[in-house]
């Protein structure tokens, strides 16, 4: 029902305007703004009752259409016509191909699954309405699916990342005002085209989950140590502590401040718990073994080496089977859709 109410209304819209975009390359992928690069080529082509409403208003179509996720920078981006004016077609439309280049704003970007992500780079393209004429149910921007693309700079110009591919579709963009016009709220035809990216799996673990793990190892080992070793086991936990938090420090700087916590975020809090434990429990062993050597020979003093003994066995044991579980619930526990 809804899909042919959308088809109805886009065949009673007044204007209609074929959109493509082609993208030669991005680069420059900044996740703190977050925001990329990109230039390339975009292409329109009209009818005559809108040619014939932009000759009487004396304005050129690129005129009234914006990048509405662009940045502010050194050059604003724009649409720049390759040929002054449009092209008439055989078929009596009229053509006309641009350039763009500039950097733009990432929207819909979640890094609740950091450091496995997959991001969209988004250009949107909106007719700039003044007078509330190009509304939606009067002008509709329609998306070239078959030529649109991406150019081979485009999908590995991300270095460090896996190119997923791209879409172009046509959306409403609600603003909910009239912009003080009166009447009702102002909504538009908005076309955003986008390039989907994914970061390795593989180089993620490797590069920032292998770290961790060693780290937690040394923590795992610590029991290990010779029980008289007591400073040098009660030195080790304190020492991957100050790694761990240079280690998410490295990494935290590549993303915005953020008001939730990533998967990687949730994994060093398990780290950081684990290791807190560990000292709490090195130093409570440590007493004990002073107690030991002062006891005198007999049952007491057998029981109570035993006990340390088996602590010194199964805490690697327990923490590994606490640490897998602890990650599992937190990977399954990011909201579906994040």
């Amino acid at each position: 029902m809804e899909s042919a109410e959308d088809m109805q209304a886009l065949e009673q819209a007044r204007f209609h305007v074929k959109l493509g975009i082609y993208a030669n390359s991005t680069y420059d992928l900044d996740l703190s703004v977050p925001s990329f690069s990109s230039n390339g080529y975009v292409w329109m082509r009209w009818d005559q009752s809108l040619q014939d409403y932009l000759d009487a208003e004396d304005v050129q179509l690129h005129e009234q259409v914006q990048l509405i996720n662009a940045l502010l920078s050194d050059a604003d981006p724009v649409l720049t016509p390759v040929r002054q004016d449009p092209v008439q077609m055989d078929n009596g439309e009229y053509y006309q191909l641009y350039t763009y280049i500039g950097r733009f704003y990432i929207d819909r970007t979640s890094f609740r699954h950091f450091p496995f992500l997959t991001i969209s780079l988004p250009i949107a393209i909106e007719v700039d309405d003044v007078d509330g004429l190009f509304g939606y149910k009067n002008f509709r921007i329609e998306p070239d699916i078959q030529n649109s693309g991406m150019g081979l700079y485009a999908g590995t110009g991300i270095i460090g990342w896996l190119s997923r591919g791209w879409s172009i579709a046509e959306y409403r963009h609600n603003y909910a005002t009239n912009f003080g016009l009166g009447g009702v709220e102002g909504d538009y035809s908005l076309v955003v085209y986008d390039i989907t990216f994914g970061t390795s799996a593989w180089s993620a673990f490797w590069r920032l989950m292998l770290p961790l793990v060693v780290v937690m190892v040394m923590v795992l080992l610590v029991f290990k140590v010779r029980p008289d070793e007591q400073d040098a086991r009660a030195g080790i936990p304190v020492t991957v502590l100050l790694t761990l938090v240079f280690l998410q420090q490295v990494y935290r700087d590549e993303l915005p401040d953020l008001p939730f916590l990533t998967f990687l975020d949730q994994v060093y809090v398990i780290a950081y718990l684990v290791t807190l434990v560990a000292f709490i429990l090195l130093i409570w062993i440590g007493r004990r073994y002073a107690e030991l050597d002062v006891m005198a020979p007999g049952e007491p003093k057998n029981k109570l080496s035993h006990r340390l003994e088996v602590l010194d066995e199964i805490w690697p044991l327990l923490m590994v089977v606490f640490c897998t579980i602890a990650v599992t619930i937190a990977w399954i526990s990011i909201p579906q859709g994040a």
